[in-house]
Protein backbone atom coordinates (compact mmCIF):
# COMPACT_ATOMS: atom_id res chain seq x y z
CA UNK A 1 0.00 0.00 0.00
CA UNK A 2 1.04 3.34 -0.83
CA UNK A 3 0.82 6.45 1.32
CA UNK A 4 1.18 9.88 -0.18
CA UNK A 5 2.44 12.22 2.66
CA UNK A 6 1.92 15.67 2.24
CA UNK A 7 3.80 18.30 4.35
CA UNK A 8 2.52 21.83 5.79
CA UNK A 9 4.16 25.01 4.30
CA UNK A 10 7.23 25.77 6.34
CA UNK A 11 8.37 22.27 6.88
CA UNK A 12 11.94 21.70 6.04
CA UNK A 13 11.02 18.02 4.67
CA UNK A 14 11.69 16.17 8.03
CA UNK A 15 8.76 13.83 10.13
CA UNK A 16 5.99 15.73 10.89
CA UNK A 17 4.66 15.88 14.22
CA UNK A 18 1.32 14.50 12.80
CA UNK A 19 -0.52 13.77 9.72
CA UNK A 20 -4.19 13.34 8.35
CA UNK A 21 -5.21 10.23 6.35
CA UNK A 22 -9.04 9.37 5.34
CA UNK A 23 -10.08 12.08 8.05
CA UNK A 24 -7.76 10.83 10.68
CA UNK A 25 -5.43 12.19 12.53
CA UNK A 26 -2.19 10.20 13.17
CA UNK A 27 0.56 10.79 15.47
CA UNK A 28 4.08 9.82 15.20
CA UNK A 29 5.00 8.24 18.57
CA UNK A 30 8.38 6.29 17.13
CA UNK A 31 10.84 6.25 14.54
CA UNK A 32 14.38 4.09 14.26
CA UNK A 33 16.49 3.72 11.30
CA UNK A 34 17.07 0.07 9.97
CA UNK A 35 19.53 -0.60 6.72
CA UNK A 36 18.26 1.36 3.97
CA UNK A 37 14.78 3.14 5.33
CA UNK A 38 13.53 4.87 8.30
CA UNK A 39 10.56 3.17 10.23
CA UNK A 40 7.98 5.56 11.47
CA UNK A 41 5.34 3.85 14.30
CA UNK A 42 1.91 6.00 14.10
CA UNK A 43 -1.43 5.75 16.10
CA UNK A 44 -4.75 7.38 14.74
CA UNK A 45 -6.53 9.21 16.73
CA UNK A 46 -9.06 5.92 17.37
CA UNK A 47 -6.17 3.67 18.19
CA UNK A 48 -5.43 2.14 15.04
CA UNK A 49 -1.30 1.49 14.92
CA UNK A 50 0.92 1.08 11.83
CA UNK A 51 4.43 1.29 11.11
CA UNK A 52 5.14 2.98 8.17
CA UNK A 53 8.67 2.48 5.95
CA UNK A 54 10.46 5.76 4.70
CA UNK A 55 12.48 5.76 1.74
CA UNK A 56 14.09 9.39 1.99
CA UNK A 57 16.44 9.35 -1.00
CA UNK A 58 12.64 8.75 -3.50
CA UNK A 59 10.67 10.43 -0.57
CA UNK A 60 7.99 7.45 -0.82
CA UNK A 61 6.69 5.83 2.43
CA UNK A 62 5.28 2.55 2.29
CA UNK A 63 2.59 0.69 5.19
CA UNK A 64 4.27 -2.01 6.79
CA UNK A 65 1.79 -3.26 9.41
CA UNK A 66 -1.30 -2.27 10.62
CA UNK A 67 -3.11 -3.00 13.91
CA UNK A 68 -6.54 -1.82 14.78
CA UNK A 69 -7.72 -0.81 18.13
CA UNK A 70 -11.09 -2.97 17.36
CA UNK A 71 -9.79 -6.11 18.02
Amino acid sequence: MRIEIKLDLGDTGVTPRSLCWNELRIEIIDQWYGADYRYVKVKDDVGGLYILRVDERSNEWALIMFVSARG
